[in-house]
């Protein structure tokens, strides 16, 4: 069978790798090439990576300098190009894990299924550092609007990150992964602009876990990357409405919008940049509705 997948790690983070890699190596089909890009980890991951090499067709490449800390899509950029040409692509967090049948479960999706299909999306739940379920699963209609699913992520009834998404490689050469601080929003992004703002397929039965641990707590606690993220929310956010405005109707641009702001005020107190985003907001939903925006958040300012 023709190898149609490309499995790609930005490799950094050493602690949970190996389970990373065990749960490749107990795929039930290893019908695919795994990548791995060293962002100049002080942790070197070749004698992990040498347990495994005998079971999973691996290519690695150490990078000379930690790019992932200035610009993780610059990271993901640099490690895609690893890959050959192979029609699929996903980027599994190195900390992350597959459950066994994901790989049989993608090769046995019918054509028919696929066709004008760029993203597939996995089930998936978050797990601790000892490996136990600390969520529901999160489970997808087979067939979504990839619009719909980001408002559904937005209310909290949805994941979005890299780990459960398989997608084209002719989708992410046309569009790319849009540069957000801290790469926040960028994969949510990429799931509205790689389908095209069309359908994405869901497989329920075949699952990503998705680690939550202390060393993702410890950057949470990071004031200034706190910051960024915050930021990261807000760019994307209004990118989203230049961008992608049309396709969401004027009460879920209200929506969006609102969460822009407020994280504006946030990360950023100058009156320019808010001001032009005042400007910004009454060009697309109206001054009655950036009113009602401005005064939501100077109510939730003084609570």
């Amino acid at each position: 069978m023709k190898t149609k997948l490309a499995i790609i790690i930005p490799y950094y983070k050493i602690t949970f790798f190996d389970k990373c890699l065990k749960s490749l190596a107990n795929q039930t089909n290893k019908n695919f090439n795994l990548y791995i890009g060293n962002d100049n980890s002080p942790n070197d991951p070749i004698e992990i990576i040498e347990r495994y090499s005998d079971s999973i067709q691996i290519s690695y490449q150490k990078f000379e300098d930690n790019l992932g800390k200035d610009n993780l899509v610059f990271q993901w950029d640099r490690c895609i190009k690893l890959s050959k040409q192979e029609e699929w692509l996903m980027i599994l967090g190195d900390d992350d894990t597959l459950e066994p049948n994901v790989i049989e479960e993608f090769y046995s999706i019918n054509d028919n299924k696929l066709e004008n299909i760029e993203v597939i999306r996995l089930a998936s739940r978050e797990i601790n550092e000892k490996d136990e379920s600390i969520t529901e699963l999160y489970s997808n209609p087979e067939l979504e609007l990839a619009k719909d699913f980001f408002l559904r992520c937005q209310n909290g009834k949805g994941r979005c990150t890299l780990t459960e998404h398989f997608f084209t490689r002719k989708a992410y050469l046309k569009h790319g992964f849009k540069n957000f601080p801290v790469a926040f929003g960028s994969d949510n992004v990429a799931w509205l602009e790689f389908p095209d703002m069309g359908n994405v397929l869901g497989i329920n039965n075949a699952i990503a876990n998705i680690r939550i641990s202390s060393e993702n707590l410890s950057s949470i606690k990071d004031r200034q990357l706190g910051f960024k993220r915050v930021e990261g929310y807000y760019r994307y956010y209004r990118y989203i409405i230049k961008a992608l405005g049309n396709y969401f109707s004027l009460e879920e641009k209200d929506f969006i919008l609102n969460r822009a702001y407020f994280r504006l005020r946030i990360f950023n107190r100058s009156n320019i940049e808010a001001i032009d985003f005042v400007l910004f907001m009454i060009g697309q939903i109206g001054f009655k509705r950036t009113l009602g925006i401005i005064k939501r958040n100077r109510n939730r300012n003084e609570k």
